[in-house]
């Protein structure tokens, strides 16, 4: 079976190579956001539902920034993503005036600065349990990832709110998310989640927003059993 995945905000998917070596039922695709250009709902939800056609792959997975991604797509797509598995994400725009200071930064700072204030950020909001050397690697492939092109993406969610829509959807989503993200556990992200038709919360006790990391092989599980549960035939819009 296949899954497209949609990375965070930084568009590296890192994640999505451990979660794959660990999955059994799945090959997981990670998809690029494009690059250079403003993104816009429209457009960008187009490309994921053309890709997962060409993949003839109806399950989508989505974390983070990516998991505000898949909602759009499956609520302007409802013909081509069979399932959606929901990762440390979120129904509607986290921590709005932080992500506006994110965006006025890169515009105004020098990229001298830039780097080491997104990277105490990230190491304060996302890496916030994260330990050891799974740590040190996050931040370092977060600090070589291009702020222009994450300040697009942080454009892009000023002012997401999925949970009207939600509550119309039929398929079968699932959402997973540790306990002590700041972001997505905060109780406004969590009542959201009940009030989708079909929607399995998942609870990951102990961990951060990089719950893909810290709790890869609990997370693995969880996406077998997800996988298992979806019918067989993968040709999505049929």
């Amino acid at each position: 079976m296949r899954a497209v995945f949609l990375p965070g905000l930084d568009g590296v998917g890192f994640s999505a190579e451990t979660i794959g070596e660990l999955t059994s039922l799945l090959t997981i695709e990670v998809f690029q956001y494009p690059l250079g250009l403003r993104l816009e709902w429209p457009t960008l939800c187009h490309s994921i539902a053309e890709r997962m056609k060409q993949l003839s792959a109806g399950l989508l997975i989505g974390e983070s920034f990516g998991g505000a991604v898949a909602q759009e797509v499956l609520l302007r797509h409802p013909d081509v993503v069979k399932s959606a598995f929901l990762l440390s994400t979120f129904p509607m725009e986290p921590e709005p005036f932080a992500a506006a200071l994110g965006r006025v930064a890169t515009r105004v700072l020098p990229r001298a600065l830039i780097k080491p204030v997104s990277r105490r950020l990230a190491a304060w909001k996302l890496a916030g349990t994260l330990k050891g050397t799974d740590r040190a690697k996050f931040l370092a492939r977060f600090g070589e990832v291009d702020h222009a092109e994450m300040a697009r993406r942080l454009e892009l969610l000023k002012g997401f709110d999925s949970r009207p829509r939600l509550m119309g959807v039929r398929i079968p989503i699932e959402f997973a998310y540790g306990t002590r993200d700041t972001m997505c556990a905060a109780p406004e992200m969590l009542r959201a989640w009940k009030n989708v038709p079909d929607c399995r919360v998942h609870a990951l006790e102990g961990y951060g927003h990089l719950v893909s990391v810290e709790a890869a092989p609990e997370l693995a599980k969880l996406i077998d059993a997800w996988a298992a549960r979806t019918p067989p035939d993968e040709t999505p819009g049929k």
